[in-house]
């Protein structure tokens, strides 16, 4: 045994906070997206996106929703959608390039979804392909945010001033 094995280094405040906000931030998630058939609450989403911004990507975000029962359940992947949509939209800007890496796993279960006839399964199909054509739409126009909000002379600018004169 080496004696590095057995000394336990103390914790500092910043590991302890680091921990307490990663216990939060999963308990979010567990609770917005969970099989209740009723609405995520607003502040569960709430966290989950501040979250997003406390670890500057999204991917603790998925760090977690990848261990979800999302091809089991339907309630659960609606409220997936829902919440995923929320941190595409309104999380920190690398959370469109950090979920942009399950692109591929997106449609997956968008093709298993859109097999069922009936409940949930066409919606689930429509909603995660939307997901996948946003992701797309921003990785190939980076500059748009993930929320579309974008002020006119930041649109001429994207634009290279490139804009037809009316007569």
């Amino acid at each position: 045994m080496n004696i590095h094995d057995r000394i336990v280094f103390p914790r500092n405040s910043l590991d302890i906070t680091k921990d307490n906000f990663e216990k939060s931030f999963f308990t979010s998630v567990r609770k917005a997206i969970n099989p209740t058939e009723c609405p995520v609450k607003e502040k569960h989403i709430r966290r989950i996106v501040i979250g997003t911004y406390l670890a500057k990507s999204g991917e603790i975000f998925w760090s977690y929703s990848r261990r979800l029962q999302l091809d089991g359940h339907p309630i659960v992947c609606w409220k997936f959608c829902h919440v995923l949509h929320k941190v595409l939209r309104d999380g920190h800007p690398k959370s469109i390039p950090d979920s942009y890496r399950y692109r591929k796993w997106l449609l997956e279960l968008c093709k298993m979804w859109g097999l069922l006839k009936q409940g949930y399964g066409k919606l689930i199909q429509s909603y995660l392909s939307l997901l996948v054509n946003k992701m797309d739409f921003h990785i190939r126009n980076p500059r748009f945010p993930g929320n579309l909000i974008i002020s006119d002379n930041d649109l001429d600018r994207i634009g290279e001033n490139d804009f037809p004169i009316m007569l």
